[in-house]
């Protein structure tokens, strides 16, 4: 079992990335619940539309009132009624809403490591699959013809619905951190896509995402040092992600890049 220091110090480290996570990835509408977060963005990902309940159960109100607010809040923004269950949680919350009738939704892990060990990694890794010219773009924030450009790739290749575009289009915008939205090209086709946001010590990837034309040539890996690099630029020293624990192959690629699991975390949805 480990010792109550490691385990205390690591939900720690857990939180801090937690709540980083939220400024990277910013929801269109946030309201406070005591230490808990309510988020909703139109219902564009569960990371933006849930309530980050980290922490004790809010002290606001009495008996279940946390849980009629949390659903009034989805009820008022139109989002389903959503919780963010993590190993910061308060004990037995997980259990309280599968009795509630919320269905467990999306395993992840938060995920971190060393941006200059998982550099030195991935340049030990053989050479990409000759495949074409391989071309990189990592523009600045300010450069918007090619992110908005950037966005209708991202889009076309998650094969967003038309209408969301525009929400997802909206926390993009929001990062007000130092941002990159990078592209990976062979022979003037996109491949990969990424980002990455700076946020001092730490740099937040996500939206990793390899062309179906393109796997298994170690693109992925191949643009993770790209990202990396911009990061490291910019005065990170550690990296943070999340990733669905089914995505076996990323987890795999992480770990050999010295990413560990921090924590582990899911939703739950209300059924209806």
């Amino acid at each position: 079992m480990m010792p109550f220091e490691q385990k205390t110090d690591r939900l720690e480290r857990a939180r801090l990335l937690e709540q980083l996570t939220i400024e990277a990835w910013p929801p269109q509408v946030l309201e406070a619940l005591d230490g808990w977060k309510l988020r909703a963005a139109s219902g564009v990902s569960r990371r933006a539309n849930s309530v980050w309940a980290v922490g004790p159960f809010p002290e606001s109100g009495a008996g279940n009132d946390w849980l009629a607010q949390a659903e009034s809040f989805a009820a008022r923004n139109g989002i389903d009624a959503c919780f963010y269950v993590s190993e910061t949680s308060p004990a037995g919350l997980d259990e309280h809403l599968q009795l509630a009738g919320y269905a467990l939704s999306e395993p992840c892990y938060l995920m971190a490591g060393s941006a200059k060990l998982s550099l030195e990694r991935i340049a030990a890794r053989p050479a990409v699959a000759q495949c074409g010219e391989i071309t990189f773009s990592l523009p600045r924030p300010n450069h918007r013809s090619e992110n908005e450009a950037w966005l209708q790739q991202f889009t076309e290749l998650k094969k967003v619905p038309a209408e969301r575009e525009p929400i997802y289009a909206s926390i993009f915008e929001a990062i007000r951190a130092d941002k990159c939205f990078a592209s990976l090209r062979i022979d003037g086709k996109v491949a990969a896509l990424g980002t990455v946001v700076s946020q001092g010590n730490f740099g937040y990837i996500s939206n990793l995402m390899v062309s179906p034309n393109y796997r298994r040539r170690g693109l992925a890996a191949c643009m993770m040092g790209e990202l990396t690099r911009w990061a490291i630029e910019r005065g990170a020293a550690e990296l943070y992600l999340q990733v669905l624990q089914d995505n076996v192959a990323a987890v795999r690629l992480y770990q050999t890049l010295g990413f560990d699991i921090v924590a582990r975390h899911h939703y739950r949805v209300l059924q209806g």
